[in-house]
C-alpha cells in the first residue's frame, strides 16, 4: 500500500441547504473550521505541543480575525464550500484562499511592527498570532488531511507486517510540519495503534526519541501522544459526573490503548520529552477520574436501599447514576496500567462487590415477598445488571432466574 496511491475522503457535508445556523447564507465559525481542519483540531495542548494539531480556539480566532478585517465575503464563500453538493475543490479553494491572506498578514506584520501590534490585538493572544505559520500550513494543505484520514483507515486493514512497514516508508516526509499534521490526521482512524508503534521500532534505529526522531517515525510516536491528550476533553465532569457515560467509557479505552502504545519507548527513555508527557497525561487523567470513583460506592448502596423514612420512593436519575458508576469503573479496571489508581480501584471494586452481594439478596427478599411492587422490580434489575458488571454473566442469570421464579409464583 503506498499513500500516493489512497484516494482521499469523501467529506460530509456540514451544512445542509434547508438549515442555515446563523442566518440567511451564513454559516458558524465552529462548523467552518471543523469542516476544513476537523482531523487536526484538538481543544488542548496543555500537556503536550504537537506538531501535528491545532487549536480549535486558535483556528477561529484567525478566522473571526481575516472575516472581519481581510475579507467581508469569507463567510458566504465558505457557505458555498461546506455546503450539501459542494465539491472536494471548492473545500480546497477556499483552504488556500484562507491560506494566502494569513501568509499576506504574515508578511505585513514582518515588514512593520505596528501591524504586527495590530494583528496581535485583533487575535487576542500572542500565542495565536505566534502560530500563525503553523495554521497558514494547515490550511493551505487541507486537501492533503482527507487522503491522510483514508490512508489511517486503509491502515487497519493491513494484515502483513511487511506491507505496514512499506506503508509507512511511502509516508511523505519531505517537510516536517506537512508530515505532522497529515500523520496526526492518520492515526485519528488507526484502531491498533500498538500495532504502527511496534512497526516504527522496527524501521528506527532505536527505542529512544532520539532514534525514532532521527530515522524520520516521531509523527507517529507525536500523534499517538497527541491523540491521547485528544481524549482528556471528554472527562469533564459537572458535580462529578460525566455528560455522556458511553462517550467517556469509549474514550478511555482509546486513551489507554494510546498510552500502551508508546510504553516501550517511554519506559526505556524516561528522560525523553515524550515520556515526561505521558506522565503527565497519566497524572492528570487520573485526577479528572478519580472524583467520580469516590462517589460510586455510595451512590450504589444508597441506590440499591429503601427510602429511610416515609413511604419508599424511587430515584431513577441516582439509580441510573449508580450504574453508569459501575460502568466507568470497569473500564477503570481496564485501562489501569495507563492510569494511576491501582490503590483506589482494587479497594472499590471489592468493597463494591461484597456491597452489591448483599443488596441484591436483599433486593431479592423483598421482591419475594411483594412481587407486585414495582419499585422493588426496578431495584433488584438494576441490580442484576451491575451483578452482570461487576460479577459476571452467569451470576447475574442467576439472581434473574431467581427474581422470574418469584414473579411467577405471584402470578400463579
Amino acid at each position: 500500500m503506498s499513500f500516493l496511491k489512497i484516494k482521499a475522503t469523501k467529506a460530509k457535508p456540514v451544512l445542509k441547504s434547508a438549515s442555515l445556523p446563523v442566518g440567511e447564507g451564513r454559516a458558524d465559525v465552529k462548523e467552518i473550521i471543523e469542516a476544513l481542519l476537523g482531523p487536526v483540531l484538538t481543544d488542548s495542548s496543555e500537556f503536550f505541543q504537537s506538531r501535528g494539531v491545532i487549536e480549535r480556539s486558535e483556528a477561529r480566532a484567525v478566522w473571526t480575525w481575516l472575516e472581519r478585517d481581510s475579507d467581508k465575503n469569507l463567510n458566504a464563500e465558505a457557505f458555498a464550500a461546506i455546503a450539501q453538493g459542494a465539491t472536494w475543490q471548492e473545500k480546497s479553494r477556499l483552504s488556500i484562499k484562507i491560506a494566502n491572506l494569513i501568509a499576506a498578514g504574515i508578511s505585513a506584520a514582518q515588514q512593520n511592527p505596528d501591524v504586527a501590534r495590530r494583528i496581535q490585538i485583533q487575535l487576542g493572544e500572542q500565542e495565536v498570532f505566534d502560530h500563525l505559520a503553523h495554521i497558514e500550513v494547515a490550511f493551505r494543505h487541507q486537501q492533503l488531511l482527507s487522503k491522510s484520514v483514508a490512508f489511517g483507515q486503509a491502515i487497519n486493514g493491513v494484515r502483513d507486517e511487511n506491507s505496514l512497514k512499506l506503508a509507512l516508508q511511502t509516508f511523505p516526509v519531505d517537510d516536517p510540519a506537512v508530515s505532522a499534521l497529515m500523520m496526526h490526521a492518520a492515526i485519528g482512524q488507526v484502531q491498533n495503534p500498538n500495532r504502527l508503534i511496534n512497526v516504527v521500532l522496527e524501521l528506527s534505529d532505536g527505542s529512544s526519541q532520539r532514534a525514532i526522531t532521527a530515522s524520520g517515525y516521531a509523527p507517529v510516536v507525536e500523534g499517538v501522544i497527541a491523540h491521547a491528550q485528544d481524549q482528556l476533553s471528554n472527562f469533564t465532569a459537572t458535580q462529578t459526573r460525566f455528560a455522556d457515560m458511553d462517550l467517556t467509557c469509549r474514550s478511555l479505552g482509546r486513551y489507554h490503548r494510546l498510552i500502551r502504545a508508546v510504553t516501550s519507548i517511554t519506559e526505556t527513555d524516561k528522560s525523553s520529552q515524550w515520556a515526561t508527557a505521558v506522565s503527565m497525561l497519566i497524572r492528570h487523567m487520573s485526577e479528572l477520574i478519580e472524583p467520580r470513583l469516590m462517589k460510586i460506592d455510595a451512590d450504589i448502596r444508597q441506590s440499591l436501599r429503601k427510602t429511610r423514612s416515609g413511604p419508599d420512593r424511587l430515584d431513577s436519575d441516582l439509580l441510573l447514576d449508580a450504574l453508569n458508576g459501575l460502568y466507568l469503573l470497569a473500564a477503570v479496571r481496564e485501562a489501569l496500567d495507563s492510569l494511576a489508581l491501582n490503590s483506589l480501584v482494587k479497594s472499590l471494586w471489592n468493597d463494591i462487590g461484597k456491597a452489591l452481594e448483599i443488596l441484591i439478596s436483599r433486593n431479592l427478599d423483598a421482591f419475594r415477598n411483594d412481587p407486585e411492587n414495582d419499585i422493588l422490580a426496578q431495584r433488584l434489575n438494576t441490580g442484576i445488571k451491575m451483578a452482570e458488571i461487576r460479577f459476571n454473566p452467569e451470576y447475574a442469570d442467576i439472581m434473574a432466574r431467581a427474581r422470574d421464579g418469584a414473579s411467577k409464583r405471584a402470578a400463579g
